[in-house]
C-alpha cells in the first residue's frame, strides 16, 4: 500500500490526475485503486469520484444491498412483474372471448400478484434500523480503506480517525471484522517536500512505513511562513532540506538522486539560475516552445515608480502602464493568439 502526500491540495490533485490517467490505460485485472482523502470542495472535479466520501457512499450502497438481499429481491420482483403482465394479458383475452368466470379468476390472481410486488418494493425501500446503519457505516469505512492501493492526501489531512484506527502501526487495531487484516502502508511518497514545514512533514511518519521517497528542490521556494518570529527561528526549514544537509556531511554513497536536465525554460532564461543555484550542473533540454520566436526569451525593464501598500494590497501605477504597453506590443507582433500571464 502506497501513501502519496504533499503540502497542498493542488499538488495532491496533480498526482491523483496522473495516476487516474495511468489507471484508465491498464487492463482491468491490473488496475490499482486510488483513494483521495480530504474535503471534496478543495479537490479537482475529476478527482472527486475517487474521494473518501464518494467511495464510502458506493460501499454503503453495496453493503446495504447485500444485507437486505436486494439482488435476490430484484430477481423475485422481475419474475413476479413478468407473471403479472402475463396474467393481465390472459385476463384481457378471456374477456374478449366472453369467458367471464376465467376472466374473473385471472383478475383476482393479477391483483394478488400486484400485492406481492408492492410488498417486495416496500421491503426494498424500508430503511435500515439504527444498528443496521451503524454496521453499514463501519463496514463501508473498513472496506474503503482495505481496498485502497494508493492513498492520496495532504500532509495535514493524512492522519484522519479511520486512518489512525486501522493503518497506524502499534495500535493493535490493524484488523477488522469485515475484511480481516489491514495492509499497512509500506511506502510513502512526499511530493513538493521542500515546500512543507518540518512538523507537517513528520505527520505521515506515524504510519510506520519502511520506505520514504521525498521529491522536491531545496533551492526553490521554501514553505510559506508569514510570521517573522517563526522565520527567525527557522520554522520555514523543511525536513527535505535538513535531510539534504545531513547527506552531504555523511561518508559513503548518497541516497539523493539529482535530476540534471530542465525542460521548463528557454536556455537563455535558465542559464543564470543553473549557474547561481546549481553551480552549473543543470543542463537544458528541448522545451518545444518556439511559437513566439519573434520575441526575445526575456527582457528586463528598470521601471521607476512609487509602490503603495494598503493592508495586503500592493500596487505601482507606473508598472501597470509599462505592463499594459508590453502586452499591447506583444499582441501587435503576434501572428497568432497567445496565452499571456501577468504575475
Amino acid at each position: 500500500r502506497i501513501l502519496c502526500v504533499a503540502p497542498s491540495n493542488a499538488a495532491v490533485d496533480q498526482l491523483a490526475l496522473k495516476l487516474i490517467s495511468v489507471q484508465s490505460q491498464l487492463p482491468e485485472h491490473l488496475r490499482f485503486k486510488c483513494l483521495r482523502l480530504g474535503v471534496n470542495s478543495s479537490m479537482h472535479p475529476a478527482v472527486r469520484p475517487f474521494s473518501f466520501d464518494a467511495v464510502l457512499e458506493q460501499q454503503k450502497v453495496a453493503f446495504t444491498r447485500q444485507s437486505k438481499a436486494t439482488e435476490s429481491m430484484e430477481k423475485d420482483l422481475k419474475a413476479k412483474q413478468a407473471t403479472a403482465e402475463n396474467l393481465k394479458s390472459e385476463q384481457n383475452k378471456a374477456e374478449r372471448l366472453g369467458q367471464r368466470d376465467l376472466a374473473a379468476k385471472l383478475k383476482r390472481d393479477y391483483k394478488d400478484k400486484i400485492h406481492q410486488i408492492d410488498k417486495i418494493r416496500a421491503e426494498m425501500r424500508k430503511p435500515l434500523n439504527n444498528k443496521g446503519r451503524k454496521d453499514t457505516e463501519r463496514v463501508a469505512v473498513e472496506r474503503t480503506l482495505a481496498e485502497a492501493d494508493i492513498i492520496l492526501t495532504t500532509l495535514s489531512s493524512s492522519l484522519t480517525f479511520p486512518m489512525e484506527r486501522y493503518l497506524v502501526q502499534g495500535q493493535g487495531l490493524g484488523t477488522s471484522k469485515s475484511v480481516g487484516y489491514m495492509r499497512p502502508v509500506s511506502v510513502c511518497i512526499m511530493d513538493e517536500a521542500s515546500q512543507a514545514v518540518e512538523p507537517e512533514a513528520l505527520i505521515p511518519l506515524k504510519f510506520g512505513f519502511c520506505k520514504l521517497v521525498m521529491v522536491g528542490d531545496h533551492e526553490q521556494l521554501p514553505a510559506t511562513v508569514t510570521s517573522r518570529k517563526a522565520q527567525s527561528l527557522d520554522y520555514q526549514q523543511s525536513l527535505f532540506s535538513r535531510m539534504i544537509s545531513f547527506m552531504g556531511a555523511t561518508p559513503g554513497p548518497s541516497p539523493v538522486l539529482r535530476l540534471d536536465t530542465q525542460y521548463r525554460m528557454h536556455p537563455d532564461i535558465g542559464d543564470w539560475p543553473a549557474r547561481y543555484f546549481y553551480g552549473g550542473k543543470l543542463n537544458h533540454g528541448a522545451t518545444g516552445r518556439d511559437k513566439a520566436s519573434y520575441l526575445t526569451p526575456f527582457t528586463l525593464c528598470d521601471v521607476v515608480g512609487e509602490t503603495k501598500q494598503v493592508g495586503s494590497g500592493i500596487w505601482n501605477k507606473v508598472e501597470v502602464k509599462v505592463v499594459m504597453s508590453a502586452i499591447e506590443a506583444v499582441q501587435f507582433l503576434a501572428k497568432e493568439k497567445l496565452s499571456i500571464g501577468v504575475i
